[in-house]
């Protein structure tokens, strides 16, 4: 090999290297690094988000003086869809309160919570990782209510746990 190859192949060899080099601060390549990174972060939060236990109420109905065994009734229908909460117990709350928020107080089995607030509820188990519930009913007796304007609140617990959106409502009774 002559002293022209030589400087020739120094010189290719050299280039080379100069290209191979990483430039941290390229501007293609941060651009680059921060859409891969929040991709993967919004990736993991979905994740984490969507393998979480949750009920999601999305609809509420109250009809009033629905006839049942026990005389007139309201009857609160809810439909909501559960995720990962396969075989587990849960309930369907509807809690009382007056209009100026004040809780609506109860004596009756059956009807209260343990802090004897006015309450009616029932209880679910999903059969399925996801399911949907359509019609779900909640009835409470109209005679458990005095004249006036009243709210309501429903909830979803499984176990001890407060799972999903609350729903409220406005009624009167007459």
């Amino acid at each position: 090999m002559n002293n022209d190859e030589q400087e020739l192949s120094r010189r290719i060899i050299a280039a080379l290297g100069k290209h191979q080099r990483t430039k941290l601060a390229d501007k293609n390549r941060l651009i680059f690094s921060v859409i891969v990174g929040f991709a993967i972060t919004a990736f993991l939060g979905f994740y984490a988000w969507e393998s979480q236990p949750r009920v999601r109420i999305t609809n509420l109905n109250v009809y009033h003086n629905v006839r049942r065994s026990s005389g007139q009734n309201m009857r609160i229908v809810i439909d909501f869809k559960t995720a990962h909460l396969k075989n587990r117990h849960c309930t369907a709350i509807t809690y009382f309160y007056h209009q100026n928020g004040q809780k609506v107080r109860s004596t009756i089995r059956g009807y209260q919570t343990r802090d004897n607030q006015l309450s009616t509820s029932a209880t679910f188990r999903p059969t399925y990782q996801y399911s949907v519930y359509t019609n779900f009913n909640l009835y409470i007796p109209n005679r458990y209510f005095n004249r006036g304007n009243y709210k309501g609140k429903v909830r979803t617990y499984c176990g001890s746990d407060f799972l999903g959106n609350t729903k409220n409502f406005q009624f009167r009774v007459n």
